[in-house]
């Protein structure tokens, strides 16, 4: 049985170092509860698109300028594609953290991570 993948482009080039993505539809609702009735519902809170992605560094450097468009606060457009399916995801935001890691025998990765206006996969 074959799988679905997910595929990433950065303001539209894709992301051939990417090697894991994560994204959700999240909310900070709150609880509503009163005395008499207890816990009765929420009060809806604005719905964002998160991204999470981890890429390898080549030797020839990361293939976006991350640090540069998060000091700047650049907005950015990500597009979330299934393999399979073909069904995409494009959300607009801003970067929300730039990670580098390396270590003895490691290779070096680039991760970020991403707040946008919510969207669904169609």
């Amino acid at each position: 049985m074959l799988y679905e993948q997910l595929y990433i482009r950065y303001n539209g080039n894709p992301l051939a170092e990417n090697t894991t993505v994560e994204t959700n539809l999240e909310a900070d609702h709150q609880d509503v509860a009163t005395t008499i009735q207890g816990w009765n519902g929420i009060t809806p809170a604005p719905i964002t698109r998160t991204v999470s992605a981890n890429n390898v560094i080549p030797i020839t450097g990361a293939e976006v300028a991350f640090e540069e468009a998060f000091l700047a606060s650049q907005e950015v457009t990500l597009m979330l594609t299934q393999g399979a399916t073909g069904k995409t995801c494009t959300t607009t935001g801003y970067l929300r953290s730039v990670n580098i890691s390396a270590g003895v025998g490691q290779t070096t990765t680039l991760s970020f991570s991403f707040t946008g206006k919510p969207s669904k996969f169609e």
